[in-house]
């Protein structure tokens, strides 16, 4: 788990050579002497696992300084609108609505955009699998709701646009009334052979073994479909918890042999064209991953 980190808005190297007038020594002295802060980390099991993160990144030279002081110095309340190279965030209405220009960018290039607006957002954009591109992955807050206890949520810009068609990009919207602090996991396609952070099952509709019901399946048995479709497989081998409620993941075991005979629980979408399969050595009365019998018995 990476932690949240701090923020520097200007650095002294980046300042070398450029004109230094009172007013600027005044906005530098006040943008440098704000601490932004971190929510706490958390860890969790795959199954509800959350990755959230920002990178620390720097805001260089007096012109990018000059863009977010409206919001850092207060100068007629907090800033309507602001934009960097990543992202745009304007208010509009009830809500600030953040457009995401480039997400591939460094995570603190965002958070420096809802900072500027006067919102502890800390927002991570990051590789997922193809049905939850544009959505929200993960997300944890607290702070007191809006009155419409809607505090943070997703769409597009247009709004109803397809993402990933020309000129439709991902919006993060934040409720004007909120107050808190929030990590939120936004998810974006994948370049060729990066993973996905997202936990999906490969069995959902658009993803890889759509219409196909692997778990309750032996491994040899999903193996078959795996190849016929031309898709990759690595194994991931679970501990079934008491009962069989749950389940855990010892990294020991992970070099286990996998035999066509054992059997399969779930089947994860780990990157374009590879699929994991989460699997036992003996069959079990439920399905330890979901923690009943429903899958099975349909």
């Amino acid at each position: 788990m990476n932690e949240l980190q701090h923020l520097a808005r200007v650095r002294d190297e980046d300042l070398t050579g450029q004109a230094s007038g009172a007013g600027a020594r005044a906005l530098l002295a006040s943008i440098t002497s704000e601490e932004p802060a971190a929510g706490p980390a958390r860890r969790g099991t795959p199954r509800w696992r959350v990755r959230l993160a920002v990178g620390a990144v720097a805001v260089t030279g007096l012109a990018a300084a000059a863009v977010i002081a409206p919001a850092v110095l207060g100068a007629g309340g907090p800033a309507s609108s602001y934009a960097n190279s990543a992202i745009d965030i304007e208010l509009r209405g009830d809500m600030y609505v953040a457009t995401i220009k480039d997400p591939f960018a460094e995570y603190a290039k965002y958070t420096e955009g809802f900072k500027a607006m006067g919102l502890d957002v800390n927002l991570e954009v990051v590789p997922v699998s193809p049905t939850q591109v544009g959505q929200i992955t993960g997300m944890r807050l607290s702070g007191r709701l809006a009155g419409n206890g809607q505090s943070i949520t997703n769409s597009t810009t247009p709004e109803g646009c397809t993402f990933g068609s020309e000129g439709c990009a991902m919006t993060v919207e934040v409720a004007r009334g909120w107050t808190g602090w929030a990590s939120v996991q936004l998810g974006r396609a994948a370049r060729p052979g990066e993973k996905y952070q997202n936990w999906r099952s490969a069995m959902e509709k658009g993803e890889m073994l759509a219409g196909y019901r692997a778990d309750g399946k032996t491994v040899g048995e999903v193996m078959a479909e795996v190849r016929r479709r031309g898709l990759k497989a690595v194994f991931q081998v679970i501990t079934p918890a008491p009962g069989n409620d749950g389940y855990g993941v010892e990294q020991k075991q992970q070099s286990a042999e996998v035999g066509d005979d054992w059997m399969v629980w779930e089947v994860q979408s780990q990157e374009a064209g590879v699929v994991r399969l989460m699997v036992t050595k003996e069959r079990l009365p439920k399905n330890p991953v979901y923690g009943d019998t429903k899958i099975l018995d349909e």
